[in-house]
């Protein structure tokens, strides 16, 4: 997969890339690991009667470009899987880096280092169980601002949290023990379907907030609206106050054009050139300049996620942290939620710790995210037939084009431009520049033609396709543990498509030469091929996406059987059980969704908190 050419070292031979990732594949589920494990065996023996394997050198590179023209959607699914495991392992080597000129910094304008965050406290569990007013699992945005609100009511607050904690002093420095250590299932969980897409999230003090891009956009008054005339949702239209909070706490900053580097200001230009409205992106990392270390965590912790940021205001009002720590079900007495029964993550002797748990005497909130809070809610039997449905999770693909000038992405900040010119057809585009190891997959290319495109990477410009998705998935449990399936219908393929030709055409407009949409038969689009492009149908099958917002699944609902929660939170048929996250919004937000889910938790936690007694933690 990487011979060495120019001046690029040769895997294995001169940099080890399958022991690293074969190390990296411990941290996946076995539901994962069996699925990649089937795919690399049709990947060792396609080239029968040899295996790849057993081929030399030339044959290899034959066999990659012959499965590179295939117009067989299942031999570019292989190839792009052994991509992606090869890149992620070669990439992330200091060689690589090196020859490449690629570099991770963060840095404020004036240079300086953020304030240190507040203390999180004793964040491992006692033995034996604990007892509170609310307990809370999930320390994301949905979690962490709950705590918060609760804490300084005056309530007795727990928050239970699976993964570990991190910050600048310890992010794991090789990235590939940081994918492993921050995201659930090393970030495979794959939401399955045709096409199959990753939705990577977190397993981390603070949730996806830690690994996220750090982009803040309010909720659309178009859905908003639709949310409080269908859904039920009364409120929708009293979110600014929260909204406004939020944003004075978190410092949210718009970028300055100026400095947010050549990748953005090359959208801007190229919108600009076309009449397509849009705008700097804003972002919870005051004046942070230089970002390129997102997806690994915040080297100086510029980006405030929720774990330098609402947490320790949490803890400073009395709330306690609990990492490491895995809910296993919710605890009733008759109909009411009273706690939860927890498991330590830490293993003795390849066991996992005895049961302990956490009883809660005024409210459980479950905030595990739309993946995590409809798994647990299934694995305590409650919330209904809707539990787990509805999952949206704005599919996303990746449109690079090469520009004659050096646009070094990975110089400024990584989420800089948005173009909303198209919204009513429900695409929203992102000036986005990823990291070489995940975005270095996407180049075009097998072998010595992929690592040709590495060297190249300098000249890549990219913007990210985001679609408000009428689609929709479901989350259920396979074996005890999570399966997420998703049906991109034809018609949201057809925008996808859209929306990847208005990414080229705004590319073509900044300058580039040539541009990938991510397409295998299509390939590169060349300035005066868009209308050929656009004038084809593409299956979803064919298309090649990630998605990184999942929503939806314990939906409000205005009509109890259609969803799971009602307007307050509160999970229907079950008392002092409440859902403050992401799943709790009925359709697709259209947006970067960490704000809204800031709001939807300020009102859920201010609503528990108006009804409990003011001394109820005495």
């Amino acid at each position: 997969m990487a011979p060495g050419v120019a001046g690029l070292p040769a895997a294995e031979r001169d940099v080890e890339v399958a022991g690293p990732v074969a190390e990296f594949l411990r941290s996946v589920s076995p539901r994962v690991l069996a699925q990649l494990r089937l795919g690399l065996r049709a990947f060792e023996w396609l080239p029968f009667p040899r295996s790849f394997s057993r081929l030399d050198a030339a044959g290899r590179e034959r066999f990659l470009q012959k499965l590179a023209r295939s117009r067989l959607a299942f031999k570019h699914d292989l190839l792009l899987m052994a991509k992606v495991f090869s890149t992620l392992g070669y990439a992330v080597t200091p060689q690589v880096r090196g020859a490449i000129g690629f570099e991770i910094s963060c840095g404020l304008a004036d240079g300086s280092l953020p304030e240190p965050a507040g203390p999180l406290g004793e964040t491992t569990p006692p033995e034996g169980g604990e007892e509170c007013d609310v307990v809370i699992v999930g320390s994301g945005a949905g979690g962490a601002v709950a705590a918060a609100e609760l804490a300084e009511a005056g309530l007795d607050v727990i928050v239970l949290e699976a993964g570990d904690h991190y910050n600048r002093d310890n992010y794991p420095s090789d990235h590939l023990d940081a994918i492993a250590e921050l995201y659930r299932d090393g970030g495979l969980t794959i939401a399955e379907g045709k096409p199959p897409i990753p939705v990577p999230v977190a397993r981390v003090v603070g949730g996806t907030t830690v690994i996220n891009s750090g982009t803040c956009f309010r909720a659309p008054e178009p859905v908003l609206e639709e949310w409080r005339s269908r859904y039920g949702v009364s409120w929708a239209h009293d979110l600014d106050a929260h909204f406004a909070e939020a944003e004075e706490f978190l410092h949210v900053t718009q970028l300055d054009p100026e400095r947010m580097g050549r990748n953005g200001q090359l959208a801007m230009e190229g919108a600009a050139a076309i009449g397509a409205s849009g705008g700097p992106i804003h972002r919870n990392a005051g004046s942070c300049v230089q970002c390129s270390s997102c997806p690994f965590g915040c080297r100086i912790d510029a980006k405030r996620g929720m774990h330098v940021s609402y947490l320790p205001r949490a803890v400073a009002a009395g709330a306690r942290l609990r990492a490491g720590v895995e809910v296993d079900r919710i605890l009733l007495e008759g109909s009411r939620a009273i706690g939860v029964e927890v498991a330590f993550s830490g293993r003795i002797e390849g066991k996992r710790q005895p049961r302990a748990r956490v009883r809660a005497r005024r409210a459980v909130i479950v905030a595990g995210g739309a993946l995590g809070t409809p798994e647990l809610l299934l694995r305590s039997g409650v919330g209904g037939g809707q539990v787990g449905r509805n999952l949206h999770i704005h599919p996303a693909c990746w449109v690079g084009a090469r520009y004659p000038e050096e646009v070094r992405g990975w110089e400024g900040v990584m989420q800089s431009f948005y173009v909303d010119q198209w919204e009513e057809q429900r695409i929203l585009l992102e000036a986005t520049f990823t990291p070489l190891a995940f975005g270095g997959a996407w180049l075009l290319g097998a072998g010595r033609a992929h690592q040709e495109a590495m060297l190249d990477f300098g000249h890549i410009g990219s913007i990210g396709v985001h679609l408000s998705d009428e689609s929709a998935g479901r989350v259920g449990l396979g074996n005890g543990s999570l399966r997420a399936s998703y049906g991109l219908t034809r018609e949201d393929a057809g925008r996808l498509a859209f929306g990847i030709a208005r990414a080229a055409e705004i590319h073509f407009a900044a300058g580039a030469t040539e541009v990938y949409p991510n397409i295998p038969r299509v390939g590169v689009l060349k300035p005066g091929g868009l209308a050929e492009f656009e004038a084809a149908t593409f299956k979803p099958s064919e298309l090649r996406l990630e998605a990184f917002h999942p929503m939806g699944t314990a939906r409000i609902a205005a009509d109890p059987p259609e969803g799971v929660c009602a307007a307050d939170g509160s999970v229907n048929g079950t008392e002092a059980l409440y859902v403050a996250d992401a799943s709790l919004f009925p359709t697709s937000v259209g947006v970067n969704p960490m704000m809204t889910v800031v709001a939807f938790s300020k009102r859920v936690s201010r609503g528990i908190a108006a009804q409990a007694p003011a001394a109820a933690s005495v």
